[in-house]
């Protein structure tokens, strides 16, 4: 009777495995039933809102759809026509610039050199500098020229720095 009952526990041990694995793959088929099901609710109501979008589509004539289409074509042309116009007048505005900045370090140099016609070494350094920006001027590049105007201008000049000014002064 020993070993029936051994036989018997060793079966049922057997079947016990047996249903954890059904219950474990019943319980991953329903996961995935699941996940499924879910998905298909959603093309469901993806496909209610095509077809809503498609209803209102066709309730709106194709002429209103087409002009539409052109007004937004010629707001699209006014902005691009605009923005040539704003392009073309910053290009007119840094030309302008430009022109006065060399005009305005002409003066300056010729009023420098008038007011310090008995110093050679000042001299030189003006026409030193004179000449460099006249260089900068000839090489214009987008941002090249103001940068190293600037850094030209703002060079330590020995006391030059103050002369400007007060030469500047003088001029107003």
């Amino acid at each position: 009777m020993s070993c029936t009952i051994e036989k018997a526990l060793a079966d049922a041990k057997a079947l016990v495995e047996r249903l954890r694995d059904h219950d474990d793959a019943a319980e991953s088929l329903i996961e995935q039933t699941t996940a499924l099901n879910k998905r298909v609710e959603a093309m469901k109501q993806y496909q209610e809102e095509i077809q809503e979008l498609n209803e209102v589509a066709r309730h709106r004539p194709r002429s209103t759809l087409v002009m539409g289409i052109q007004q937004e074509n010629r707001q699209i042309r006014e902005l691009q026509q605009e923005n040539k116009e704003l392009r073309t007048s910053l290009e007119e505005h840094q030309s302008a610039l430009e022109l006065i900045m060399s005009k305005y370090r002409e003066q300056m140099f010729r009023l420098l050199m008038a007011s310090k016609k008995d110093d050679p070494g000042i001299i030189m350094k003006l026409k030193e500098q004179h000449s460099k920006i006249d260089m900068v001027h000839r090489n214009n590049s987008e941002g090249f020229f103001f940068d190293a105007s600037r850094h030209i201008l703002e060079a330590p000049q020995h006391g030059l720095e103050r002369r400007h000014l007060e030469a500047n002064h003088n001029v107003h």
